[in-house]
């Protein structure tokens, strides 16, 4: 056991061998899913037809949801209740890659 937790086998070798095809299959045959990595700006629940969060630089961002980009921008302008500038918009896809929503960044 302790050769298998200190892996003191030789490259070449049957156990090298192995091991190496456990570690490409795991990378090439886990579905992206299985590790939900998405920032939480691209998360949005479907109870929320807007959401608020905030990227890793602090900046606002609202996640809306709606087919079109325009209509995610009206959509954003009317909840706000005012002009708001927009810096960035992103699209949000589903794990099917379907679009499901759009991620706005604005500027106060």
């Amino acid at each position: 056991m302790k050769r298998f937790l200190l892996w003191s086998f030789e490259r070449g070798s049957i156990q090298y061998d192995v091991i190496c095809v456990v570690i490409l299959a795991f990378i090439f045959i886990t579905p992206p899913a299985a590790f939900n990595d998405r920032p939480d700006f691209m998360r949005i629940p479907d109870d929320q037809a807007i959401r608020q969060t905030s990227d890793d630089d602090g900046h606002t961002v609202f996640t809306v949801k709606v087919n079109t980009e325009q209509a995610a921008v009206d959509r954003l302008k009317t909840m706000l209740g005012k002009p708001v500038t927009i810096s960035r918009a992103e699209p949000v896809y589903d794990a099917t890659g379907a679009l499901v929503a759009y991620s706005i960044w604005i500027e106060r």
